[in-house]
């Protein structure tokens, strides 16, 4: 597995970091990494606003791995592009792949009912964040999660 991680400051106080790995479930520990590489370098986060963007990155990073299979244009096979941003008043997560594309509108997402094995995942993502979104751009699956920071 390759994996590049790159770490950039910017003028204003934010921090970004991103990763591209293969669809692969092994690349959802890949996940967890640059995540607590974000939490390294900015511990003022709150637990609340961690553990609320965390559990909706790491489930829309499982449901791309769990569902997209086959790249657009035939490639051998689907690569994910993460990139994590804490700025003063926000994080955000953008995940793009380049999969086939998802039927999925995450404006809408809800849970199933309790006897359901599955379906749980964005609806989760959707109630954790302050705003989750999913479009198709071009060959790309763009999913894009925002968890405003408490005060």
């Amino acid at each position: 597995m390759v994996v590049v991680v790159d770490v950039s400051e910017a003028a204003e106080p934010s921090y970004t970091c991103r990763l591209t790995a293969p669809a692969r479930p092994g690349s959802i520990e890949s996940v967890h990494e640059l995540i607590a590489s974000l939490w390294t370098q900015r511990p003022e986060l709150s637990a609340t606003d961690r553990i609320r963007f965390e559990a909706a990155v790491i489930e829309v990073a499982s449901n791309i791995v769990k569902h997209t299979t086959v790249a657009v244009g035939g490639g051998p096979e689907v690569i994910i592009e993460l990139t994590l941003v804490a700025r003063p008043d926000r994080i955000t997560a953008q995940f793009r792949d380049d999969g086939n594309a998802a039927n999925v509108d995450l404006g809408i997402a809800e849970f199933p009912d309790e006897t359901s094995e599955n379906g749980r995942g964005l609806a989760l993502a959707r109630a954790m964040t302050d705003a989750a979104s999913y479009e198709r751009s071009g060959s790309r699956n763009i999913w894009t999660l925002i968890c405003l920071r408490t005060p």
